[in-house]
């Protein structure tokens, strides 16, 4: 099954609840994530020699988050442990299978990662055979309200600060708002107003002051790829909320440089050294970088007129 939905929409929680909703609510919950462990221990829990992850949520589910983030190596090894194997154990052919239920949260560009032959088609045709779309904050503007009064009510209690409550105008100010942090951004902003609030009705000054300012929107064609960089680490940042993060700029650097790898393998043909040549790279470097990011050498196709030439010279001898 595949929740998908734009960061913060809440789609781990989507997954407990169908957990729990499940015949399978008695048994364990196991949640893996393919972007903020480092790949080698997410490939040694999800296709180790003894399936770590499918082990502990044996009876149970299994949650991948992040699915998109997975390289192509980790891509194909949780394929391969989705399918029942066939094995032959002394004169019995037995089938080994895990009884977990495997939900995996995406955003919404996965489509996108496999039609550019980025992520694995097989896997994505298996795993979204029941999907689950989670809509924006922002196209669901009737839920900000009732969400930001529970949320201001529950973090009051949790400091003691009985009987707050937030505005109609201050509600206005939330509505009017993108939520581009979804849910997950509406919390935190919720938990600061309840803390920085000095009473007990929040009002719309409470919501200017901490809320970002919007700036107006610009067409796509009109960003340059600096803006639309900039646009997306500032709403992560604003979202982390001053959370420590790991590995940040490693991760950043990574995400950019896969697709670039990819673009460029493919205009070359697979040809490595002509991408090394476009990208400034030692030829080693190319190499090394490729198998990083698990990034097969594509096939090098021969142009057309050299191929008739070469027949033409082989008819001759």
């Amino acid at each position: 099954m595949l929740i998908e939905g734009e960061p913060g929409t809440g789609r781990e929680l989507i997954a407990r609840i169908l957990h729990k909703a499940s015949k399978r609510r008695s048994k364990t919950f196991v949640s893996v994530s393919a972007g903020a462990a480092p790949k080698e221990i997410f490939t040694s829990e999800i296709e180790g020699s003894s399936m770590a992850a499918f082990l502990r949520a044996e009876g149970g589910t299994l949650l991948v988050k992040n699915l998109p983030e997975l390289s192509r190596m980790s891509q194909r090894k949780l394929n391969k442990a989705l399918r029942p194997v066939a094995r032959r154990k002394g004169r019995k052919r037995e089938v080994d299978e895990f009884d977990v239920r495997v939900v995996a949260t995406t955003d919404p560009d996965l489509e996108s990662a496999v039609a550019a032959d980025v992520f694995n088609r097989v896997l994505y045709d298996r795993i979204s055979e029941h999907c689950i779309v989670v809509p924006p904050l922002r196209d669901r503007v009737q839920d900000i309200a009732p969400l930001a009064a529970q949320l201001v009510r529950m973090y009051a209690k949790e400091i003691g600060r009985s009987r707050m409550n937030i505005s109609t105008r201050a509600h206005d100010r939330l509505v009017t708002y993108p939520w581009p942090g979804n849910v997950a951004e509406l919390k935190s902003i919720t938990r600061r107003l309840v803390v920085r609030a000095k009473k007990v009705c929040i009002d719309a000054s409470d919501v200017d002051a901490i809320l970002p300012q919007v700036a107006q929107r610009v067409p796509l064609e009109e960003m340059s790829f600096e803006d639309m960089v900039r646009t997306k680490l500032g709403s992560f940042l604003r979202r982390v909320d001053g959370h420590a993060i790991t590995d940040f700029h490693d991760d950043v650097i990574a995400r950019v440089e896969r697709p670039l790898l990819d673009l460029v393998m493919e205009h070359t043909g697979g040809n490595q050294v002509k991408a090394a040549e476009i990208l400034g790279l030692n030829r080693n470097t190319l190499r090394r970088k490729l198998a990083e990011h698990g990034i097969a050498r594509k096939a090098v196709k021969r142009a057309p007129e050299r191929a008739r030439k070469t027949k033409g010279e082989g008819s001759g001898d």
